[in-house]
């Protein structure tokens, strides 16, 4: 399976998405313009590797903001991830942000407490 990388703009984040190495990265800013038009292929390359799973999937999302409608992509990305759970496989989420993010952090406690799977906020200086 080809790997996607998406590169960062001043408006989406950096996504990397690797199943041979085993890189599940989301990194920086989401707000973009068309959000189902940024995050479709992302789904599309998930649906491809929820068909043949590795044993182990942890998911980081290393973002500085996001904006409303990408809050809800989130949400979407992480049920994804969780159906490898319904399939005996691990899988985990990785939540970082920075100290004194209030926001971001506030966002990860939301996320966790909506998600029934491995959550942990992670922070970082």
């Amino acid at each position: 399976m080809r790997p996607l990388i998406i590169n960062k703009t001043t408006t989406t984040p950096k996504v990397t998405l690797d199943k041979a190495e085993g890189i599940f990265k989301f990194e920086g800013v989401s707000r973009p313009e068309d959000v189902l038009k940024f995050y479709n292929p992302i789904f599309e390359w998930i649906q491809e590797y929820l068909q043949d799973p590795n044993q182990k999937t942890v998911v980081e999302f290393q973002l500085i903001y996001h904006n409303t409608a990408s809050a809800k992509i989130i949400v979407k990305l992480i049920n994804q991830f969780k159906k490898l759970a319904e399939v005996n496989k691990e899988v985990a989420v990785k939540w970082y942000y920075r100290e004194n993010d209030e926001d971001i952090k506030e966002s990860g406690e939301d996320y966790k407490s909506l998600i029934d799977i491995p959550f942990e906020l992670i922070e970082i200086a």
